[in-house]
């Protein structure tokens, strides 16, 4: 109870430094989503602009000083106009803020909700996720394990060297150079944009893999190369243990010495970066759906921080964060779970 308490201790002030971190960063950025908001605006007067953009500015706090902005943004208290009475507000929405449950409204669409629209947005990014992790590892797992066993081979030594072309490639230029290649200017064999085609049905399952191909694609191949090079060091080293050596001695055959030896007890340490590993990809994902005009968390995020809606692309680094903590307790769950060495230590 006590290491539970001190966990989430830990994890709290992990994440209040990160959104701390993160607001201020968006706040000194150039650019004024005042200004965004009202630049379009259809006003007789040079004084009607002035005044809109001024109410506009007093009722986001973006006029106060950015330890007031903060407090407002972090809460529990709504420090605007018609927040808590105590702070000078009008006592109409005393309550706000990320201690009250509230991520806000955007800037220029004040009826959409930030909660709302990023649990819509990940239902999108969240599968893809899933998906490209799940390949990455059946990729991954049996060829790491083949790295290791044969350590200094020719097989070890190209796929070692494709793993880190691969690791190397920058992920938008991966995209492009799919889109190219699979899409109409190229071998036409898949669409390249959104994730269903105009005619399709909302049923039409086909559509949905076809378009999801190329996303799954990009977001895994560097995940491929991570858990790869972590499976053959592991395999390498566990073949070389004492315990292997001895079972061979025994007369086992080889191919109950590697399965039962080698890789039972190699797949520890890759097991442990599943909880690192689907995070990752999710936070990634900016580049692949802004790429693939894919309406997930990481093309809200982008199109958010282009708007300068700076409540959405916060509310994103923080469920980020929130992931990679979560991720990170999973692993040491499942390292927990899988090496006993780890759970005689904890007790």
């Amino acid at each position: 109870m006590r290491n539970l308490l001190l966990r989430s201790l830990r994890a709290f002030a992990t994440l209040l430094g990160l959104v701390a971190v993160a607001f201020a960063l968006l706040r000194l950025a150039p650019g004024d989503p005042a200004a965004l908001r009202f630049a379009s605006a259809e006003t007789v007067e040079a004084g009607a602009a002035a005044e809109a953009l001024e109410r506009f500015r007093a009722e986001h706090l973006l006029d106060r000083s950015m330890p007031v902005q903060f407090l407002h943004y972090l809460g529990p208290f709504d420090l605007g106009p018609e927040g808590h009475a105590l702070f000078g507000g009008s006592g109409a929405r005393p309550w706000g803020g990320l201690l009250a449950g509230d991520l806000g409204r955007e800037y220029l669409r004040p009826d959409v909700e930030i909660g709302h629209e990023l649990v819509r947005r990940m239902s999108v990014t969240v599968p893809l996720a899933l998906l490209s992790a799940l390949l990455a590892y059946a990729v991954a797992l049996p060829l790491g394990v083949g790295q290791g066993l044969r350590r200094g081979g020719a097989f070890d030594g190209w796929t070692r060297a494709l793993a880190l072309l691969a690791y190397s490639a920058p992920v938008f230029w991966v995209a492009l150079l799919l889109q190219e290649l699979f899409g109409p200017a190229g071998l036409d064999w898949l669409p390249i944009l959104g994730l269903r085609s105009r005619t399709a049905t909302s049923g039409n399952f086909a559509d949905l893999a076809a378009h999801a191909v190329l996303p799954i694609a990009c977001m895994s191949y560097a995940s491929i190369a991570t858990i790869s090079r972590q499976m053959r060091a592991a395999t390498a080293e566990v073949a070389s243990s004492e315990f292997v050596l001895a079972a061979r001695a025994r007369g086992l055959p080889e191919r109950a010495v590697v399965w039962r030896h080698v890789v039972r007890n190699a797949l520890v340490p890759a097991c442990t970066m599943v909880g690192q590993v689907l995070p990752w990809l999710v936070g990634g994902s900016v580049l692949v759906e802004t790429v693939f005009e894919i309406p997930g968390m990481g093309k809200y995020a982008f199109d958010s921080l282009q708007r300068r809606e700076y409540d959405a692309v916060a509310a994103c680094v923080l469920v980020t964060g929130v992931m990679t903590l979560a991720g990170l307790a999973l692993s040491d769950l499942l390292q927990a779970r899988l090496d006993p060495r780890v759970r005689d230590g904890a007790r």
